[in-house]
């Protein structure tokens, strides 16, 4: 039988890969009890829990990559432990913003109860790992003999002097799951750090780990005995492996022309970057602050201020540069999105890198009869979870940072706008995975806005028509960018291309030639099995 699209995934029962699923069920009557119950289940899914409890003890690391799920297989591995009578307490310590989600999830999923504050009576509590790490709870929590504990978002343990590392590294429990999309975001040593904490000693002490396993911080070297040693801790699934149908994106782009106070602002700015840049490379110099006056002065002039302000470098023309800025009020960009807001029929989410932007669009969208908030990582969890249901409820427009979208499910929109495009593609793709994932039933609208003649429209480009961003699944971009920022950061060198270059055919030359590097990464890489590990200094595949 076919499978059927409907919300949640598709039904054990009537897809064909499912078959040896359902044999695997029959065996695990917990488990098959949860899906005549309605929870939706993917035969990775499964395979990853029976995984994790029979070859891994309850000791993993569960780094599916964003959108499939790794919420429902942790619940699924806490059924089956507590189906074996392995478990009577449970721990899941979540990032404040996620909180609700999380009590949400499992008691929709599951039909459990979730304790919220660790004062309340039960078996399971969903606790905010911000709270759980100050005292006197980081020492209650620590005196407790936890049979399980969740960790989710768990990237964030991978430096060990953290509060959020040394809470989680002084529980005492049985079993242990870290879920993350990304165990390994820069350096092969944040590997090191989360799989010490789930199976430690695993890779032997620090110094060993390091020479036998690294050749460079992001070049593994004995590739056989790696991928032995990770089978052991970790389970990735990854989009182009699992088989999902997911729903089509629908990608526009939005060129906008800037207005003539805007073009002089952004001419300017950028000729006193370039001077400086090449100053400071020929001093040896940090270059950082550039980078990020440049991308600010492509959001807006609200986000740019701050930092153009205190930007005592550019000299004498500073002031005259900070009244241009301040006398823009209404932007192109703006504009554009009111236009847009008119159009689409149903709600959007809109992304920007910036507060100051954040905040001028809310406020534009309001004064244009638009019902409009701004979703940010300073709110509380409780406006967090409000603002989610208020988006929900109908067509409104919600302007998230991408602190406030971190890790939220909102797979009941699908319109994305990207305010302003980050030069880090992986962070580009993770917005979308807001939308598009497991759940979605509509295909996703994006729509990118970038001036002409700026450096968006350069990264745009890049991004587009040589890495074709938005088509590719985040598995392949996350291993194709670890093979090609060998030579450095993308960032690092995208800087270089657009404040050393002098016109524009030069900047273009240079953008193909690294964007023909990404083609040629992707033709040299295969996509194995998830689970597999080889040496990319020797064949080009993928550590995770």
């Amino acid at each position: 039988m076919a499978c059927g699209h409907k919300r949640g995934g598709c039904r054990v029962t009537v897809e064909p890969e499912a078959l040896a699923m359902a044999r695997q069920l029959e065996a695990w009557p917990h488990l098959k009890g949860h899906v005549k119950q309605g929870l939706d289940l993917h035969a990775y899914q499964v395979e990853s829990v029976l995984k994790v409890v029979n070859d891994l003890q309850g000791r993993a690391i569960l780094a599916d990559e964003v959108g499939l799920g790794k919420t429902i297989e942790a619940g699924l591995v806490a059924a089956e432990l507590k189906a074996r009578g392995a478990v009577q307490n449970v721990l899941i310590l979540v990032p404040a913003g996620l909180q609700t989600q999380w009590v949400e999830e499992l008691g929709a999923k599951f039909g459990w109860q979730a304790m919220r504050g660790p004062k309340d009576p039960g078996w399971l509590w969903v606790l905010s790992i911000d709270t759980a790490k100050r005292p006197p709870l980081l020492h209650q929590l620590q005196y407790v003999q936890w049979d399980l504990v969740i960790v989710d978002e768990a990237h964030h343990l991978k430096n060990t002097r953290t509060q959020n590392y040394q809470l989680v590294e002084g529980l005492k429990c049985e079993h242990l799951l870290l879920l993350t999309a990304t165990p390994m975001e820069n350096q092969l040593t944040e590997l090191y750090t989360l799989v010490n904490l789930v199976k430690p000693g695993l890779f032997g002490p620090y110094l060993r780990f390091y020479r036998q396993f690294i050749l460079d911080k992001r070049t593994p070297k004995n590739a056989a005995e790696l991928r032995k040693l990770l089978s052991q801790v970790m389970v990735r699934n990854q989009r182009q492996s699992v088989g999902i149908p997911f729903p089509e994106r629908e990608v526009t782009l939005v060129p906008l022309k800037l207005g003539q106070a805007e073009q002089m602002l952004y001419d300017e700015i950028s000729h006193a970057l370039k001077l400086e840049y090449r100053q400071r490379i020929g001093a040896d110099q940090t270059v950082l602050p550039l980078l990020i006056l440049q991308r600010e002065l492509c959001s807006s002039p609200r986000a740019l201020l701050p930092t153009l302000r205190s930007s005592s470098w550019i000299g004498e023309g500073l002031n005259g540069l900070v009244a241009l800025a301040e006398s823009i009020g209404i932007t192109a960009k703006m504009r554009a999105v009111r236009d847009l807001a008119r159009h689409v029929q149903d709600r959007m989410l809109i992304f920007t890198e910036y507060r100051g932007t954040q905040e001028a669009l809310v406020e534009f969208l309001r004064d244009q009869g638009f019902e409009a908030e701004a979703f940010h990582g300073g709110l509380r969890t409780r406006d967090r979870d409000q603002l989610v249901e208020w988006f929900r409820s109908g067509k409104r427009i919600l302007v998230s940072t991408e602190a406030g979208g971190q890790g939220i499910n909102l797979q009941f929109c699908h319109v994305v706008v990207n305010f302003d495009l980050p030069w880090n593609p992986m962070r580009i793709e993770q917005r979308i995975g807001r939308v598009h994932r497991i759940g979605q039933t509509h295909p996703v609208e994006i729509y990118n806005l970038y001036a002409v003649n700026t450096v968006e429209e350069n990264i745009l480009r890049l991004l587009h028509e040589k890495i074709d961003l938005f088509r590719t699944v985040i598995g392949e971009l996350d291993v194709i960018l670890r093979h090609i920022e060998r030579r450095g950061s993308l960032e690092k060198r995208l800087i270089d291309i657009f404040f050393w270059e002098d016109d524009q055919d030069s900047v273009i030359a240079r953008l193909d030639q690294l964007g023909n590097e990404f083609l040629a990464a992707r033709r040299r890489l295969s996509w194995p099995n998830p689970d597999t590990v080889v040496d990319a200094s020797e064949s080009g595949q993928s550590l995770l």
